[in-house]
């Protein structure tokens, strides 16, 4: 993430200045789709979801005061985004959707002629990524967020760990659940297909 905001002027951005926050919005864009993705599950709502993280980011960015890092509060409100649409759609609990918009859309294009080698092995690559959906979907909804996070969406622990509001231990001590229960739940679908 600190890639990122390398490319970000704060201070132009804290003044106003509409191109700092264009650049903001082009940094930052495919990040906030995939976060807010995981959250709802629907492509058109997590863009609209992001639309709406970034017109709040404009609208209070003379609040961030540096504590944290921007991305941190981007993806915070992101998530409080997401959660409230949740909430107010009563659709489902708190980080149920699947793991990344783009991960989920980018090779649908690219499925071969049936019969051929490579349609075989893409569709062999779609049942990995749904045997690996199904088993997110029985972790918890905190094991989840913090897995994504960390593993899916390449966060570190601190910078999850302020997303979700708690600690690195708690993170950590998450994300190692997470991997145990999703170990169990694969070997246990493996072993019902041999």
């Amino acid at each position: 993430m600190i890639q990122l905001e390398e490319k970000i002027d704060i201070d132009s951005l804290l003044e106003g200045n509409y191109a700092a926050f264009e650049n903001v919005v082009n940094t930052f864009k495919n990040k906030v789709v995939n976060l807010c993705y995981s959250y709802v599950n629907n492509t058109d709502d997590a863009e609209d979801i992001a639309q709406e993280t970034f017109i709040e980011l404009y609208k209070t960015i003379k609040k961030f005061k540096k504590q944290s890092s921007l991305s941190t509060w981007i993806y915070r409100i992101a998530s409080n985004k997401s959660i409230d649409f949740i909430r107010s759609k009563k659709r489902v609990k708190r980080g149920h959707g699947k793991i990344s918009y783009l991960e989920d859309h980018q090779n649908i294009q690219e499925w071969g002629v049936p019969g051929s080698e490579q349609a075989d092995e893409r569709i062999i690559q779609q049942q990995r990524k749904e045997l690996l959906y199904d088993a997110l979907e029985k972790l918890s909804s905190k094991q989840k967020e913090a897995y994504v996070l960390t593993q899916i969406e390449g966060l570190d622990q601190k910078t999850t760990a302020d997303i979700l509001e708690t600690t690195v231990k708690s993170v950590e001590s998450l994300v190692i659940r997470a991997k145990k229960k999703l170990k169990q739940i694969l070997e246990k679908r493996i072993k019902e297909f041999l």
